[in-house]
């Protein structure tokens, strides 16, 4: 395959796309969307760049959101009702590895939510390594983002050059930015017309 390294998005590609989970808490629980969403609009964001840790930042609201549980409870709930893994794209990236291309997984995610994905398909099941934007500490749509995983790749690597770095994404910033960079890229919208794109 012409690329060495393929860089795949979490959520809407690699996951199938849920509810936002202020949509989903409101279903559950009866917890208003209107009250969670200014923590998504603020605090949120730093976690996301790690810049502030999500457990602190959740115990300064969930009383007044009304959540009757603990944080590590809430966040449970949340990491496992909004990762809906697609079995479908895993194997077919299973079978884009074995065919000699190494696959990332680059996902804007808090550290909490970045380690659970790490545990799920971190240690190529079926990505090499999984990168997130709290690590990095900035989000995909930075160029410096793909920078940070430019080098690193190549730390531990001959020089792979950025026109043998594919990213695929269905967020058109993050994927202006990968552009910017250097990175060659794929805006998805459906898996067979990826499926073409890569044969």
């Amino acid at each position: 395959m012409k690329y060495k390294i393929i860089l795949w998005d979490a959520d809407g590609v690699t996951l199938k796309n849920s509810r936002l989970f202020s949509e989903q808490l409101e279903i559950d629980y009866g917890i208003k969307t209107e009250v969670v969403l200014p923590f998504f609009k603020g605090a949120f964001r730093e976690c996301s760049i790690g810049k502030a840790d999500l457990k602190i930042e959740l115990a300064k609201v969930i009383n007044d959101w009304g959540w009757q549980g603990t944080v590590e409870e809430l966040m449970g709930y949340w990491f496992t009702k909004g990762t809906l893994i697609d079995e479908e794209m895993v194997k077919y990236i299973e079978s884009v590895r074995d065919s000699g291309s190494r696959c990332f997984m680059a996902t804007d995610q808090e550290k909490y939510r970045g380690e659970y994905l790490k545990n799920l398909l971190g240690n190529n099941k079926p990505f090499e390594r999984i990168f997130y934007s709290a690590e990095i500490g900035t989000l995909k749509n930075d160029p410096l983002y793909f920078d940070y995983i430019y080098r690193t790749i190549n730390e531990n690597s001959e020089n792979i050059t950025k026109d043998q770095f594919l990213f695929i994404d269905d967020d058109e910033k993050n994927i202006e930015a990968a552009k910017t960079f250097g990175f060659e890229t794929y805006f998805f919208q459906n898996f067979d017309d990826l499926k073409k794109f890569l044969s």
